[in-house]
């Protein structure tokens, strides 16, 4: 099942990146056309804001033992969130740092 959620928020990815590429932009990859550069294996269940803040709006979840996509890149004043894709809804927000685990990057998948 977990495994099923990663590959259709992969899926994701890529049909948001076709219509970049539509558009006329070359892109490397529909991850990296995302900034979705880094695989994360969720440590434990947590809110994805749509800011990177406590007080932002929840905007999806992501379930412990989930594997997501992310930014490698640390987001919020004291760079200690990360952009991800949720895995209920498969929305786009902030998470903080410490849910997460950095598995390796989506070039070291083959993504």
């Amino acid at each position: 099942m977990r495994l099923k959620r990663l590959l259709v928020a992969l899926l994701t990815a890529a049909l948001a990146a076709v219509g970049t590429v539509v558009a006329g932009v070359a892109l490397a990859s529909p991850a990296r056309a995302a900034d979705l550069n880094c695989v994360y294996l969720v440590k434990r269940t947590a809110a994805v804001k749509a800011d990177p803040a406590k007080k932002a709006e929840t905007t999806d979840r992501i379930r412990r033992g989930d594997r997501t996509l992310g930014s490698c890149r640390k987001y919020g004043k004291e760079k200690n969130w990360h952009k991800v894709v949720g895995t209920r809804k498969l929305k786009k927000g902030y998470t903080r740092q410490r849910n997460l685990k950095r598995l390796g990057t989506t070039k070291q998948f083959g993504l």
